[in-house]
């Protein structure tokens, strides 16, 4: 018997390079994937890509895809549109100059929808998808499993333009001549057309978020009637996230309004009148008609701001979460409204960007979904398994390697069988444990991170990010239970451009259906793979954190209450360069605070650290910050404190989210009222399915206390509103300490106090610190005189609401004026115009302030 064995053995070892090699052909014989089906063409494909054949770059387009299955079979599977990027890579080294590379078209994203095609059927579906730009390849894919079935290649329409361009006008109804003629002028200081684009039912989403191409949308009463339920909701939603809407006004103004859904904004309409004369509007909107032209307006009642002249109103503006409705009480397709320079001026004043900064970030929530996406970096402390677990796993092992492994081999006397004993139980253990964790979704690590933003008066705005890791999946795909839902999806890391080819993959793949799916592919499989979304869920079930201020002398009390149903913790407020951290806040619980109204001041010893504290400051110094340096006595602060994970996660969130209020373009102005919290608690429904193991959470909630006044006569001191800076054409700037000037170009200053209750303003203080520039050696800037000087002419202006003009004023430091200068919401508008240092009109100066007065209901 033994020799028989060892015979067998002997053919084994003699052949095993043939056994060896059958193996590993049977292995790649299991391994290869199956052909695919060829393209027969009986699947065809037909598409119209975007509005009229156009789209911006980096936002949302729909196409229009016609399937037409001629075979004898129903099909089930895929409509793909596939974007790609063209890269032509760089020459050779030692190539001879102006050699060039032929340029590849890299794929990068698909944005697809199951269908169901039956045989001899015709299907048309509108994808909705975010487009690279004139020029660029699209192709539109039907799969049927992993079988492709047809392709056709498209490009995007269009000619790419050098410089900022507006974006698009939608109307719904009929487009005014006056619209297509005017020029709005751009940041860089250039008259640019707008692109003007007709909106219909079959092209209009159901998905605030896939307007985003749009700046501002008009809306007749014949536009408004073709629109549906799901699709005024989608209306209102890209208003809330920082849309434009002008609502048509005139005979039909009850059927335009209709627009968007029940409930949303508070107007009703008198009696119809002819007007003539339209002499205040045409100044108000900056330009002159002398024509007798008569229109028909409507009388307009609501609590909106009054927009237009104060005499004569051309309609109401509603604030709607970060956009605006304006309802016109005149129909902008009638005369003289329709052409000619007057209905140019009127879209001129809705088109031309209000802000540089904002204009070249875009609508708010894409800028704010970008930014929120990269925090699902920051893991928390418990997303890995501690040290116990893994010792004790450890201590097993080796007790199990060693002490049992010698007693057994020893008892049963084969040493010699510890060279196969003790590598077999470490490949047991360790794939015992990568079962296990498989098994159980440990593999899959989930962390959401979401902003609940209460920043808009009676307007609360979710945000959610979901980041996967999963490094053991080259390839990857998240569930969502929403099929509508516009997703950003940021695949972070992965292979250079330079080493992609056009048969690659794309980065991933967004498919709806019963569910939402994104396909993650092997680029993004050793980073974070990320998905961030406007969740409306999240806005209306994580609310109940308040926050009101009354003023008691110098100083304002505070009162935080959370009304949530979770523990808050970290509750700070920020105020100015102040802050104070209240700690945590359980459901129910209530805090107080108080602190000192403070104007800003000139510091002629200079800032160490942050004029204004930031968000890593106030974990590193809880208490507060570090006392000023003394004058002759080196500045030492004391060291803050060392922080953890979950600080140092809350610090990051904190920073991106917020640093943009304290920092507004090129000039830091404080902190307006601010209320910062957090909670690591599973707040509202992320809408994320098929994960084992629950993901983690981090909650961050963002508000601004309310200022409440008592009854009767009021006064807001100087220093509680804090200004926001809203526009910024700054040629250069110049600084002395906690000083600013400009060199040219202006900075416009919006005090926008934050009131519990209506109000009527009757007057206000201004407070406008201007220091004289000194001439410095050899003609260069100085610093700054000793003591403020009153304002010469030309340098400082305030904003007229009513008349719709800027209004100088000089000769003083402060300046008390009538309460029509306050928008009824009680903003107030303040501009400050740089000099020129080298023709001695340069100067320092501090932000302004602003005191208010009046009568509270």
């Amino acid at each position: 018997m033994f020799g028989t064995i060892h015979s067998f053995c002997n053919r084994i070892h003699k052949g095993w390079p043939v056994i060896a090699l059958a193996a590993l052909l049977l292995c790649f014989i299991v391994a290869l994937p199956p052909a695919a089906a060829e393209n027969d063409g009986s699947v065809q494909i037909e598409a119209e890509l975007g509005w009229q054949g156009w789209g911006a770059a980096g936002r949302h387009a729909p196409a229009v895809v016609v399937l037409k299955n001629a075979g004898a079979k129903d099909l089930n599977g895929v409509i793909e549109a596939l974007n790609y990027i063209r890269f032509t890579p760089p020459p050779p080294p030692g190539s001879p100059p102006g050699a060039t590379q032929p340029a590849r078209d890299i794929p990068m994203h698909g944005y697809g929808e199951r269908v169901s095609l039956p045989a001899g059927g015709e299907k048309k579906i509108t994808l909705w998808f975010p487009v690279n730009g004139p020029g660029s390849r699209v192709d539109f894919i039907f799969r049927a499993g992993k079988n492709e079935l047809a392709r056709i290649s498209t490009k995007m329409p269009g000619a790419a333009v050098t410089g900022p361009m507006p974006l698009a006008v939608g109307v719904l109804g009929v487009v005014p001549p006056a619209l297509e003629r005017v020029r709005p002028i751009m940041p860089d200081g250039v008259y640019r057309a707008p692109q003007v684009k007709e909106l219909t039912k079959d092209l209009f989403p159901r998905r605030g978020e896939q307007l985003d191409a749009f700046q501002t949308i008009l809306a007749t009463a014949a536009g408004a009637a073709t629109l549906d339920d799901g699709q005024r909701r989608a209306l209102a939603g890209w208003v809330e996230l920082g849309g434009r809407l002008v609502v048509s006004g005139g005979l039909d103004v009850g059927q335009a309004l209709d627009v968007l859904p029940e409930n949303t904004l508070e107007v009703t309409t008198g009696q119809l009148t002819e007007k003539t004369g339209w002499q205040a509007e045409a100044a108000w909107l900056g330009t002159t008609f002398n024509a007798s032209s008569a229109s028909s307006v409507a009388e307009l009642h609501g609590p909106g701001e009054l927009w237009g002249p104060e005499e004569r109103p051309l309609g109401l503006r509603y604030a709607l979460g970060s956009g605006a409705v304006t309802v016109l009480s005149f129909d902008p397709n009638q005369s003289p409204w329709r052409a000619g320079v007057l209905g140019e001026a009127l879209w001129a004043k809705f088109l031309t960007p209000e802000s540089e900064d904002a204009y070249y970030r875009g609508m708010p929530a894409n800028y704010q979904l970008g930014n929120l996406v990269y925090q699902t970096n920051n893991l928390p402390r418990d997303a890995f398994v501690n040290w116990q677990p893994v010792g004790v796993f450890l201590f097993v092992f080796l007790l199990a390697a060693g002490p049992i492994t010698y007693l057994v081999l020893r008892r049963m006397q084969r040493p010699e069988f510890t060279w196969v004993v003790v590598p077999l139980l470490s490949i047991l253990f360790a794939g015992g444990v990568y079962v296990y964790m498989i098994q159980t979704g440990g593999n899959v690590l989930v962390n959401i991170v979401q902003v609940v933003d209460a920043r808009e008066t009676g307007k609360t705005a979710g945000y959610t990010a979901v980041g996967y890791f999963v490094p053991t999946r080259g390839e990857f795909t998240a569930m969502l239970d929403d099929p509508d839902l516009a997703v950003q999806v940021q695949a972070m890391g992965g292979r250079p451009i330079e080493m992609m080819s056009e048969n690659d993959s794309p980065q991933y793949r967004v498919i709806r259906g019963s569910d939402l799916e994104v396909q993650f592919g092997d680029i993004s499989q050793w980073n974070m793979r990320g998905i961030s979304f406007v969740n409306n869920q999240l806005a209306e079930k994580a609310t109940g954190l308040s926050a009101t201020v009354e003023v008691q002398g110098s100083s304002i009390t505070g009162r935080v209450k959370n009304e949530t149903n979770m523990k808050l913790d970290y509750v700070t407020v920020l105020w100015g360069s102040q802050y104070r951290v209240l700690g945590d806040l359980n459901p129910g619980e209530e805090r107080t605070l108080t602190m000192e109204i403070n104007v800003p001041q000139y510091n002629p010893q200079g800032n160490y650290g942050p004029q204004y504290p930031n968000v890593y400051q106030v974990f590193q110094y809880p208490d507060g910050p570090p006392p000023p340096p003394q004058p002759g006595v080196p500045y030492n602060p004391p060291p803050g404190r060392q922080l953890n994970v979950e600080e140092q996660r809350r610090v990051e969130m904190g920073g991106g989210w917020t640093d943009q209020m304290r920092h507004q373009g090129p000039v830091e102005s404080g902190w307006p009222l601010t209320l910062l919290a957090w909670s690591d608690s599973a707040t509202g429904e992320a809408g994320i399915k098929q994960y084992h193991r629950p993901p983690s959470y981090l909650t961050m909630f963002v508000a601004r206390p309310q200022i409440q006044l008592p009854g009767g006569k009021f006064t807001i001191p100087a220093g509680l509103v804090v200004p926001e800076v809203v526009q910024s054409q700054v040629r250069g700037m110049f600084g002395h300490n906690n000083l600013t000037g400009l060199e040219g170009g202006s900075l416009v200053f919006a005090f926008k106090p934050q009131l519990q209750q209506n109000v009527t303003f009757n007057e206000i203080s201004i407070g406008f610190d201007y220091y004289k520039l000194a001439s410095g050696k050899g003609g260069g800037m100085g610093p700054p005189g000793p003591n403020p000087s009153p304002v010469p002419a030309g340098a400082f202006e305030i904003y007229h609401p009513g008349r719709g003009e800027w209004v100088e004023l000089s000769g003083s430091r402060t300046f008390n004026l009538a309460g029509d200068y306050v928008a009824p919401n009680g903003e107030v508008r303040l501009r400050v115009i740089g000099g020129a240092p080298n023709q001695g009109t340069g100067f320092y100066f501090l932000p302004p302030t602003v005191a208010y007065g009046g009568d509270s209901a």
